[in-house]
């Protein structure tokens, strides 16, 4: 426990000093200027459609554990599972983790519900893995773009290319083992040998049943998945809305493809372990369209998609907080000793 606050420690003061480094950079009275330009209506906006993008990341949740379950359960009402699902991000966006610190909130939070424990795993790793992949599919059609176009900086390319190679094998390999029931994570722990470890040998049972799960989802329900996969697109494409209509309320009419590549290539910051990506994401937006000859200020523009993730965390907070204050009340009233 305590080398893990300590590595969170580490890369929060990594986070926020680049992020004071780019505010430096940017400039102070610049930042400021250009956030009073834009509206509390165009936030508004912004958030509205935002709010929208979210309700598809929750109908993806619903339809998983509609269709992975196979106990008798209560249905989880949509609403009570876009808290859950908020509570899920707050929480991955403030640690350092690559986006899945949320994840064993979200399922204690349905177990608390009423889902089994294995059913309520599937669902979440059934979950986040669509959203890797096709953020990975278009964090890689961005860079596929950019090595074409020849915006990436010589020096830069094979490390890229790399990146690409990288992120279409682990795809790959997530869901050819699961479909062959290969197993993805207990087919790490048997690569690395540390299925030898005994503590480790009894996490990989129970990792080989929820495996199994997920391999009868994907087999048994092929075109639901294939209907998953066009939601997690579209839900991909939203940032590519966000980013241009942000810029738009700027005064900065961005192409497609300037729009492209700023809505992809940054956000490998999140693969990067520091929370919510500070300072990473900042940067690689000013990096990014420095390189596409864009006039705009990247800080501001990240600025205010963080104070859009700001309202989210809030609320996944607050709902997580509400959950956990229920949880320990069901705790006392089942056994009050």
């Amino acid at each position: 426990m305590k080398k893990r606050i300590i590595i969170f420690i580490i890369f929060l003061i990594l986070g926020i000093a680049l992020f004071v480094g780019v505010i430096l950079k940017t400039g102070v009275a610049e930042i400021w200027s250009n956030l009073r330009q834009f509206s509390f209506l165009n936030f508004l906006i912004f958030l509205f459609l935002s709010t929208l993008n979210f309700g598809l990341y929750t109908l993806r949740w619903e339809i998983i554990l509609k269709h992975i379950h196979h106990e008798p359960h209560q249905k989880i009402p949509f609403g009570r599972l876009f808290l859950h699902r908020m509570s899920g991000f707050a929480l991955s966006y403030l640690t350092p983790t690559a986006q899945t610190g949320g994840e064993p909130l979200r399922i204690m939070m349905l177990t608390h519900d009423g889902t089994p424990a294995k059913t309520a795993v599937s669902s979440v790793i059934i979950d986040k893995a669509l959203e890797f992949a096709a953020l990975i599919v278009f964090i890689s059609m961005g860079i596929t773009l950019a090595l074409i176009d020849g915006s990436l900086p010589a020096k830069t390319e094979l490390l890229f290319c790399i990146l690409l190679v990288f992120f279409a094998s682990a795809v790959f390999w997530f869901y050819y083992s699961s479909v062959k029931e290969i197993g993805f994570f207990s087919s790490i722990l048997r690569f690395t040998r540390l299925n030898k470890i005994s503590r480790l040998k009894k996490i990989e049972e129970k990792l080989m049943d929820v495996e199994r799960q997920m391999s009868e989802f994907y087999k048994n329900h092929l075109r639901i998945f294939i209907f998953l996969i066009l939601i997690s697109l579209v839900i991909s494409a939203f940032l590519l809305l966000e980013h241009y209509l942000v810029a738009r309320f700027m005064g900065v009419r961005l192409t497609f493809f300037q729009t492209f590549l700023a809505s992809t290539i940054p956000y490998i910051a999140y693969m990067v372990p520091i929370p919510g990506g500070l300072g990473l994401l900042e940067g690689g937006h000013a990096a990014m369209f420095s390189l596409l000859g864009v006039n705009i200020n990247a800080f501001v523009l990240v600025f205010i998609i963080r104070m859009r993730d700001l309202v989210f965390v809030m609320v996944g907070l607050l709902h997580a907080s509400k959950q956990g204050m229920q949880m320990l009340k069901d705790a006392f009233t089942k056994n009050p000793e």
